[in-house]
């Protein structure tokens, strides 16, 4: 589910180079250029003593610290009311759903493939997993919570914003017919739970469920126990959590298969509330 949800945006806020040198072969002496052959002689020469090659020149590294490669350290948001939201999604979804934020640039300067959150109470601060496209599930910590804990990122202040997002928190292996609806049901009761009263008559309800790809032309498989049920295309245009195109197979939670019929995904497949 994308930036429907009603939620004003939080307005926030090594690389190696290695050079190497090889040193140019010594000059021949022009006094060794020019030198004869000594003449032939009928004894048999001294054999030679064996040559060891001489050592290459070492080579130089140079090692460029990037400052990309810095931890967080800008405020972007506070984490209190994050987690307030977040727990109550959770709760209210009984963890079958999880709240996440989206982070946008605010300013055209900005950029989100390089971008780094950490979470940051009394202690050290505590590095954030960010997918591709800027999003991130809010982590649930009671004590950082308590201690008015907040959001860092490696960007400058004001070049973000946020909105949020809600993912569903089924292992890929668990995914049934009957958790499909499931998952829908928590997400609504998540919606209205989190939606101020006074913005529910403009909020979009989560529509569906649906399992995607980038590409089209994959496919879910219905299984009951280890038989194959059904091939359901997964053909439906979408865009996912971050405005790419997907294409999908969409459940609407009406759908009139067994309840028990597993759900298995390709791969690379997504789930996303749409």
């Amino acid at each position: 589910m994308r930036t429907w949800i009603a939620c004003a945006g939080w307005l926030c806020v090594v690389s190696l180079g290695q050079a190497q040198e090889h040193a140019p072969p010594p000059a021949v002496p022009a006094q060794l250029q020019s030198a004869s052959v000594p003449p032939a002689t009928d004894t048999m020469p001294a054999p030679l003593a064996p040559v060891t090659p001489a050592a290459p020149p070492p080579q130089t590294v140079t090692i460029t610290a990037s400052s990309d490669a810095k931890a967080p350290r800008v405020r972007f948001t506070a984490y209190r009311e994050s987690y307030l939201t977040a727990r109550k999604v959770w709760q209210v979804s009984s963890g079958s759903v999880v709240m996440a934020l989206r982070l946008i640039p605010a300013k055209l300067s900005a950029t989100i493939d390089d971008v780094r959150v950490a979470l940051q109470g009394n202690g050290a601060p505590m590095p954030i997993k960010v997918s591709d496209g800027g999003v991130f599930v809010v982590p649930l910590n009671d004590d950082i919570a308590a201690q008015d804990g907040t959001f860092l990122v490696n960007k400058g202040r004001g070049e973000l914003t946020a909105n949020i997002v809600l993912q569903p928190a089924v292992a890929r292996d668990a995914w049934n017919v009957t958790r499909v609806g499931q998952v829908l049901r928590d997400a609504r009761r998540a919606v209205r739970a989190i939606t101020p009263w006074y913005k529910r008559p403009f909020a979009s309800d989560v529509q569906s469920l649906a399992f995607c790809a980038a590409e089209r032309g994959s496919a879910l498989q219905l299984m009951d126990g280890e038989q194959l049920i059904a091939t359901l295309p997964m053909n439906e245009a979408a865009v996912n959590d971050i405005n790419q195109p997907v294409f999908c197979k969409i459940f609407d939670g009406e759908d009139k298969y067994p309840g028990h019929y597993r759900v298995v995904m390709p791969e690379q497949a997504t789930v996303l509330l749409l």
